[in-house]
């Protein structure tokens, strides 16, 4: 049985083939289904192989269009749900988002934190630093959040576009995402800000690992809700 990645299979036959695969994996088709209908085209195009033919005589068209035309064969072109490849994408976006906020917002002390943290508690009487003016400082430290807030989506929803740029229903989680991540954002944050409050604004591990997990665990549960919201039978 010919096999896709067989070494006794001709350099383009293989090419062919694998650039077939690709286009079925950035469909979501499940391994176990393209693996086997891989294998029947690998053998089709060895064989063609063998009497002379080149692949591309074989296909009749370019190798997205017969991918695309196997797949509607086989009834592959559907939403499918793809939530390990949503969840790798937006972690990869919310990586690069963090690392950016870390440089950009590094400069904000820590004393400038909990004066936000304070602000949005509710807390009262907040007494700033020598040579600090609360009145200029405590909008543009809420203002640099909401910009790193925004930042955060964009990277996160554009990864995914990225990740699941062939996939069926692709704007649809977009929209819903960009819906669905403010709305997490503004369910977890007060809760983890109440977290940093009530550890005394604490840098230890298991503080930040907890807000770290509250903030991007709502973030996850927000992306694979608009994910099953845009792949639900219509």
């Amino acid at each position: 049985m010919i096999t896709p990645g067989d070494r006794s299979t001709p350099e383009d036959v293989r090419r062919v083939v694998a650039l077939v695969q690709r286009e079925w994996r950035l469909l979501g088709v499940p391994r176990a289904l393209r693996d086997a209908v891989a294998r029947d085209v690998a053998a089709d195009l060895h064989d063609a192989y063998r009497e002379g033919r080149t692949p591309e005589s074989v296909l009749g068209t370019s190798v997205r269009e017969f991918a695309t035309e196997v797949a509607r064969e086989n009834g592959w072109l559907v939403a499918w749900p793809m939530y390990g490849r949503l969840l790798a994408a937006a972690g990869a976006g919310a990586g690069l988002a963090v690392v950016a906020g870390v440089v950009l917002l590094g400069p904000l002390t820590a004393w400038s934190l909990e004066v936000a943290a304070a602000a949005l508690l509710g807390r009262a009487g907040v007494t700033a630093s020598a040579g600090e003016d609360p009145s200029w400082y405590l909008p543009v430290v809420l203002g640099s959040y909401v910009v790193f807030g925004v930042a955060f989506v964009a990277a996160v929803l554009g990864c995914v576009r990225w990740a699941l740029r062939s996939a069926i229903g692709l704007t649809r989680t977009l929209r819903a995402g960009a819906l669905g991540l403010p709305a997490s954002a503004a369910l977890s944050l007060p809760v983890a800000i109440w977290v940093g409050h009530v550890s005394g604004f604490s840098a230890s591990p298991p503080v930040v690992l907890t807000e770290c997990a509250l903030v991007l665990g709502a973030a996850a549960v927000a992306l694979v809700g608009a994910r099953a919201w845009a792949v639900r039978p219509l």
